[in-house]
């Protein structure tokens, strides 16, 4: 029975569920989506395209076709929603579609979408009959053209002029086809220079800069075409180009432009050995060839001595190379007012047919120096004995065993003769350096190695370029005491074994005719030796007696020389000396009395005297409004020349204002300089058109009528006058 009734439960529910599904099919309508054919929005909007992985993808765009499944599809970009002018990226038959960064990067290049910009494109997909919808990257391309020189034009021809340096001979300009002001990046432009021809393979750059051009100053160009084998007073072809540098967060972009070519025509800057003097205002040589005044190189400044003359017209040039005499080169006065030199008052334009320059000063022998760093020439008292452009040069350094990094005892080599220092040194392996003047210590201008090396000079090979922050020497050698010489005419700098200077460091003399000793040994005057045998220095003598020792320790038991000592070793002793004829036969000094550079030369046994103290100073510097031609600056201070024996003399002209005096016009500001009190505290007697202008540095003033006058200051007499 129980089985019965549950195959009956079994058939009524099959029944129920039979009925129920017959109503539910007549009420239920089921509907299907339309096929689409859809553009998947990107999951990055932006794009930037890195040029170090040009293989690499940079987009991939997908999209739904239930319309056209198997079709073609082409991948078209724009620049504007519109499509007005439809760019294919490429076709596929897939649901997708990448493109390379170089491949991409190029189409954009070619609809002319500037780099390092973020800008719009817009991509679709097109069927052919239909086209899906679109969607938008901001894209950043990165730069493939390259830079184009739009000036000067090839082959434009240059000739470089010495006259003015800092003048621009010619700008060099160019495009950046690519780069607008909105791109977001820092360019940079090298511009190179190289000989026509080698290809680029040894550039020299010119300069960089963030601009589209680049000035050409004649000094500097000239620089560069001599260091890119260009030979002076020839022409020839050299080539620019222009390296742009995008500085991007994949690093840094480089774009080279093609070559453009310019004939240019350097100047020599090689500076003759000599100069050579000839003309009537120069007594010695006059209009001819037989006897030229040589001026020799010592550095950068000709110098030596000369007797000059206003009579028969006072004129002369100077020339270059008297082996071809009046085909020579030469320079006369304007030669050097257009280069902007400062000119000894003595010596004007004569005005003739070469505008040669005319002595007008008073006839005597004076030393001349053309300073063609400092743009000077200068006449002073001629010198005798040694001629150098400075008195000594001063070592210092760790390399120098008895001086040290330090200004207690540097080591002094001397001048010994023309444009030759020479000196004993203890050397060591280390660095060191030379220094022109110990007052000054670090303020005093200094030589290193390049110094020399880059003026052409050989250097000993116990030398070498130190290669410290300073670029000092190094001596390399094996430690020891050495003589040292440093020729500047020669250019050559050299070691030898140490050699006896003197017999004696200094001579000291003592006595009524040398005031500042007397007879007595509280102060000595010393005489050094500044070379192989050669004692020299300042002295002020009177009309008396005094003699010559050999050591102050020993006092009156000191070894010492009279003049009968001198005479019996067949000196030639200057006439403004003579025996005393006193118990001692001392010398006797007959002359003006004042202070002279004395020199006793034991290899030439003479004994000479230069006929007047040189002045402290070649001259001293007027700078201040109270000199109009000068003002408060260093453009064209005011020189006033060493005129002799301790007198410094010039046309100066003045207004109602404030000036000072300084001694070296190369440090500027930072040069020693002298003030109203500085001459006052010195007991000089001043001219009443002078008073202390009690400003912040108590300069001097003018308070005279303005006007152009000759102004003197007498060190030795101890006067500042005017007339």
């Amino acid at each position: 029975m129980k089985i019965y009734f549950k195959k009956l439960s079994y058939l009524l529910l099959s029944l129920t569920l039979l009925l129920g599904a017959c109503d539910a099919e007549e009420s239920l309508t089921i509907t299907s989506p339309e096929p689409e054919f859809v553009l998947n929005a990107p999951g990055i909007s932006n794009i930037f395209l890195n040029f170090e992985v040009p293989n690499n993808q940079a987009f991939t765009i997908n999209w739904i076709d239930e319309v056209y499944a198997g079709s073609n599809y082409t991948v078209e970009m724009s620049t504007d929603p519109e499509y007005t002018n439809p760019i294919p990226l490429g076709s596929t038959d897939k649901d997708n579609f990448s493109m390379t960064v170089a491949s991409f990067n190029d189409v954009l290049d070619i609809a002319g979408i500037k780099s390092f910009t973020a800008t719009a494109v817009y991509m679709r997909v097109n069927t052919g009959a239909a086209t899906s919808n679109v969607i938008l990257f901001q894209v950043s391309k990165f730069a493939v053209q390259i830079p184009v020189i739009t000036g000067p034009n090839t082959n434009d021809s240059f000739v470089i002029s010495d006259v003015d340096p800092e003048l621009v001979i010619a700008t060099i300009t160019w495009e950046d086809p690519e780069i607008t002001n909105t791109s977001a990046i820092e360019m940079t432009y090298e511009l190179q220079i190289a000989a026509s021809g080698t290809n680029f393979s040894t550039p020299i750059t010119v300069g960089e800069t963030a601009e589209l051009s680049l000035e050409l100053k004649h000094g500097n160009l000239n620089d560069l075409v001599l260091t890119a084998g260009g030979t002076a007073d020839t022409a020839s072809d050299f080539e620019f180009r222009v390296i742009a540098t995008a500085k991007t967060a994949a690093g840094d972009l480089f774009r080279t432009s093609d070559g453009a070519t310019l004939s240019i025509t350097p100047y020599d800057v090689a500076l003759p050995p000599a100069l050579y003097v000839v003309g009537a205002g120069a007594v010695d040589a006059g209009w001819g060839w037989a006897s030229p005044v040589e001026l020799i190189l010592q550095g950068k400044t000709y110098s030596g001595n000369i007797n000059l003359s206003p009579d028969n017209g006072g004129n002369f040039r100077f020339f270059t190379d008297k082996s071809l005499e009046w085909g020579s080169p030469s320079y006369n006065f304007v030669y050097f007012t257009d280069r902007g030199y400062t000119i000894d008052t003595n010596l004007v334009n004569a005005n003739d047919g070469d505008q040669n320059i005319q002595f007008i000063g008073t006839a005597g022998a004076y030393f001349m120096e053309i300073d063609t760093e400092n743009e000077t020439i200068t006449l002073g008292p001629a010198v005798q004995g040694p001629n150098c452009n400075f008195d000594q040069l001063w070592v210092v350094g760790a390399g120098a065993v008895d001086a040290g990094w330090g200004w207690a005892s540097p080591i002094q080599i001397t001048c010994t003769g023309t444009g030759v220092y020479q000196g004993n040194i203890n050397l060591t392996n280390d660095a060191f350096r030379l220094f022109t003047d110990k007052t000054l210590e670090w303020g005093s201008p200094s030589y290193n190695f390049p110094h020399y090396a880059d003026a052409g000079y050989a250097i000993d090979a116990n030398f070498e370029n130190a290669a410290d922050g300073d670029q000092n020497f190094k001596f390399v050698g094996t430690p020891g005491t050495y003589f040292l010489s440093i020729d500047d005419v020669n250019k050559t700098i050299t070691l030898t074994p140490e050699q006896s200077l003197c017999e004696f460091d200094q001579l000291w003399l003592v006595g009524a005719g040398v005031p500042d000793a007397g007879w007595g040994w509280n102060s000595p005057v010393a005489l050094p030796c500044i070379g192989a045998g050669v004692y020299s220095g300042d002295v002020t003598f009177a009309n008396d007696a005094f003699r010559f020792f050999t050591d102050k320790t020993l006092e009156w038991g000191s070894p010492s020389y009279n003049y009968p000592y001198y005479e019996g070793e067949g000196y030639t002793i200057d006439a403004n000396f003579e025996n005393a004829v006193d118990g001692d036969q001392n010398f006797s000094f007959i002359g003006t009395p004042g202070t002279y550079n004395l020199t006793i030369d034991t290899n030439t046994k003479t004994i000479t005297f230069d006929g007047g103290v040189t002045c402290d100073n070649d001259q001293l510097w007027l700078v201040g409004a109270g000199v109009p031609d000068a003002g408060w600056g260093w453009g064209s201070p005011v020189s006033l020349p060493c005129t002799g024996n301790g007198v410094y003399s010039g046309d100066i002209t003045f207004a109602n204002d404030a000036f000072r005096f300084f001694t070296d016009k190369t440090l500027e500001w930072g040069s020693p300089s002298y003030n109203f009190p500085y001459f006052e505290g010195e007991g000089y007697t001043i001219d009443a058109n002078f008073e202390n202008a009690a400003d912040g540095d108590q300069n001097l003033s003018f308070v005279g009528t303005p006007g152009t006058y000759n102004l003197t200051i007498d060190t030795v007499q101890k006067t500042i006058s005017i007339n």
